[in-house]
């Protein structure tokens, strides 16, 4: 075999496992074992019942023109208990959308802007046991293979996929089979310990997971106390690898190194109580085309007037910024074919998995 033709095979073959690689929902989950939520029965538990799930295409990372062959989830790992599944007799259907997942209505038909297509049954399903040791799920995940496949063309539309289920072993009641539920994804990191102050102690800043329309929030303690605390900040970039901090405090001790960049940094400032703690915070906006994924960079400097250079430093804290799950889930219990109607939740959303080819 030359070289040309082992390198074309070589693509074709990396081509088809990329190809088979199933989507995560949100895409961020990726890099998260378990979200911080669950779905108590919703969307397959919910009894006798009608459920859709909108999933906006800006985080469904499937290539247009493949076809979906599977649907997943996964189950709640943080409950303790074993959840028994069902028999459903259950009909899926997909379609698209033009509405926004913050536009969707509580009515069901409307939320079509095509004509959706079924995908699956009507036909029997078995649920199984979640969190069983005795018969564990591959990964924890829990697959529905389609009869047919969806061809995902989105467009500049999203992606609906409706859960009408007619029976159920149980007597059609709603039963408790919890799977995970994704939040806003917001990851936190901490640096190198900083410098001390005059009083001996190590200043420590950290940061809390952060979304859009909700508000930036660090600490820090073991400052010195009734002190000005200047938070320095950078917006759009990790922590920088430490350097040092003498061209700008000259005297500083040389353990007192930066953490962020010094390129038009931001500043906010405060004066620490008598224990040495100051506490921070602002809004972020309501922009997820802005803020999502954005780093926000700080650490503190203390005026402290026995400590070299008259400061001492924290360490410092990267958040990155993130958004509410952008999914609604519209639910009704009751026979599927006489719901017209039911309740929107918007950022509703169990993790979701979609196997295509």
């Amino acid at each position: 075999m030359n070289d040309l033709l082992r390198l074309t095979v070589a693509v074709s073959l990396l081509g088809a496992a990329i190809a088979q690689s199933p989507a995560i929902f949100p895409a961020e989950y990726s890099a998260v074992a378990e979200g911080p939520l669950d779905s108590p029965n919703l969307p397959l538990a919910y009894g006798t019942s009608r459920v859709q799930l909108v999933y906006e295409r800006a985080d469904l990372n499937i290539p247009a023109g493949r076809q979906i062959r599977r649907l997943g989830f996964r189950q709640d790992a943080t409950f303790p208990n074993i959840e028994a599944g069902r028999s459903l007799q259950l009909e899926i259907r997909m379609g698209l959308t033009s509405l926004a997942t913050t536009a969707v209505t509580g009515t069901f038909d409307t939320n079509f802007t095509t004509t959706p297509t079924t995908v699956f049954g009507p036909a029997l399903l078995a649920l199984p046991a979640l969190r069983d040791p005795a018969a564990p799920l591959p990964n924890g995940q829990f697959w529905i293979t389609l009869t047919t496949p969806f061809t995902y063309n989105p467009g500049s539309n999203n992606l609906v996929v409706e859960y009408r289920v007619y029976a159920t072993s149980g007597g059609g009641a709603p039963f408790a089979w919890r799977l995970d539920r994704a939040d806003y994804h917001s990851p936190t990191a901490l640096g190198p310990d900083g410098c001390a102050h005059s009083g001996g102690q190590l200043p420590r800043l950290t940061v809390d997971p952060v979304r859009t329309a909700g508000y930036y929030s660090s600490s820090l303690t073991q400052g010195p106390a009734q002190s000005l605390a200047v938070l320095a900040m950078t917006t759009g970039a990790p922590l920088t690898t430490p350097f040092s901090l003498q061209p700008f405090l000259p005297g500083i001790a040389t353990a007192c190194r930066g953490q962020v960049s010094l390129t038009n940094p931001l500043a906010l400032t405060a004066v620490t109580n008598s224990s040495g703690g100051v506490y921070y915070s602002f809004f972020v906006p309501n922009s997820p085309a802005l803020y999502n994924d954005l780093f926000v960079s700080s650490q503190a400097v203390l005026l402290d007037f026995f400590a070299p250079g008259g400061a001492a430093v924290s360490n410092g804290a990267q958040v990155q910024i993130g958004i509410p799950p952008r999914c609604t889930t519209v639910y009704a219990g009751g026979p599927p074919s006489t719901m017209t109607s039911g309740s929107a939740s918007a950022n509703y959303c169990p993790v979701s998995f979609f196997d295509y080819q």
